[in-house]
């Protein structure tokens, strides 16, 4: 069974009181972590060529895994985008990120507090970690602020839900945008991210 993660609720397939434990029996859009991307191309309304032709994202000391996003384009249901952290070679899925708009810090704190209070009822057993809004160490002006709740599972494997608030120049620069992220990552990811991407 699937659990499909949504804007504030949690929709569970079947049974309401569903448990989850494993971070494969999660979704994001149709997509699972240890998926083949390129399996996908359907969902994410590009061609399998497109997948292929995209330039990936590293990491900046390792090319371990490489990260393509995804806009919408009428196709996703929740999110209007999606970010995928595979491995370049195989382009397996070993991180998905889907990103909700908020309008300003006090929405994304409520919707994040709602994601997570549904995300415990389907993983009661995970260790639930939260940072509070702090700068992002990106942003060396300071004025880019993030905060995350994180659900480690029984595995080692993760999910976070964070919001993530650029300041201005930083979002010149880079076009990044204000919004709430919803994350499920593999422990292996992780620990690349951790001790080897940077």
């Amino acid at each position: 069974m699937k659990i499909f993660l949504a804007i504030l609720v949690l929709i569970i397939s079947f049974q309401s009181l569903s448990k989850a434990d494993d971070i494969k029996e999660f979704e994001i859009e149709g997509v699972t972590i240890g998926d083949i991307l390129l399996d996908h191309s359907e969902t994410l309304a590009v061609t399998k060529d497109s997948i292929l032709n995209q330039k990936f994202l590293f990491y900046p000391k390792s090319k371990k895994f490489g990260i393509l996003a995804f806009e919408d384009k009428g196709n996703f249901n929740n999110y209007y985008k999606v970010q995928f952290t595979v491995n370049p070679k195989d382009y397996k899925i070993y991180k998905i990120g889907g990103y909700l708009e908020i309008s300003d810090k006090r929405d994304c704190a409520m919707k994040q507090k709602s994601i997570i209070e549904d995300l415990i009822k389907v993983v009661p057993s995970a260790e639930k970690i939260v940072d509070e809004f702090s700068p992002h160490p990106a942003d060396k002006t300071g004025e880019s602020i993030a905060s995350a709740t994180y659900l480690v599972l029984p595995s080692n494997d993760l999910i976070e839900v964070a919001c993530y608030l650029w300041g201005k120049k930083i979002s010149n620069e880079r076009g990044w945008e204000d919004n709430l992220r919803v994350n499920l990552s593999t422990k292996t990811v992780m620990d690349f991210i951790n001790n080897e991407a940077y």
